[in-house]
């Protein structure tokens, strides 16, 4: 009796285990690493129009055309309030951006990330959704995940981002293993 006792409360814990780490998302380092990565992010805009209010709309519109722009120097991109560029586009309003490369986590272990959008934006690291906010809203958190790095390296790393009009920002953080919340800095960010 002693025996199913200890099985069933050994069960219990690797269910609660299981629970637990439900919530942590586990991702890939890109394969092959990359050499030769430049600091920074590749973006392509599509500008301009006044009917984009959602990701399925700004999906759309980079669908049909876009033209590369200046390479983003990261993820940081606090609100300057209204007539500031967004991101490297140039102008103020009516921005959709496509921004791809590489995210280079320095150590393994759980991460705690965060984004912020204003308005919309979906991003994917290792293919997997860290973080989604599909409306037109002030600077705000889109998503708290928690990411399992199984070993330092470069990861795939993809952002669908507009604004509409109004302010801007896109801004990201992370809290490494054992460290407290920080910017993620633009060394982070890689694209070849």
């Amino acid at each position: 009796m002693r025996k199913l006792f200890i099985s069933a409360i050994a069960a219990l814990g690797m269910l609660g285990a299981t629970v637990v780490s439900a919530g942590v998302i586990e991702l890939t380092p890109a394969n092959p690493q990359p050499k030769g990565v430049k600091q920074g992010l590749k973006v392509s805009y599509f500008t301009g129009d006044r009917q984009v209010r959602s990701l399925g709309a700004a999906k759309g519109r980079l669908k049909q055309s876009s033209k590369p722009g200046k390479p983003l120097k990261g993820l940081n991109y606090p609100d300057k309030g209204k007539g500031a560029p967004v991101l490297t586009a140039g102008i103020s309003e009516l921005v959709v951006a496509d921004i791809r490369g590489y995210i280079k986590f320095p150590a393994p272990g759980v991460y705690d990330l965060e984004f912020f959008s204003n308005d919309g934006m979906q991003a994917w690291i290792s293919g997997k959704q860290v973080a989604k906010l599909d409306d037109v809203t002030p600077c705000a958190s889109a998503g708290r995940p928690k990411v399992k790095v199984p070993s330092a390296g470069w990861y795939d790393l993809k952002v669908i981002y507009f604004q509409k009009e109004g302010t801007a920002c896109l801004e990201s953080e992370w809290k490494k293993p054992g460290g407290s919340i920080q910017l993620i800095p633009n060394s982070a960010f890689g694209y070849k």
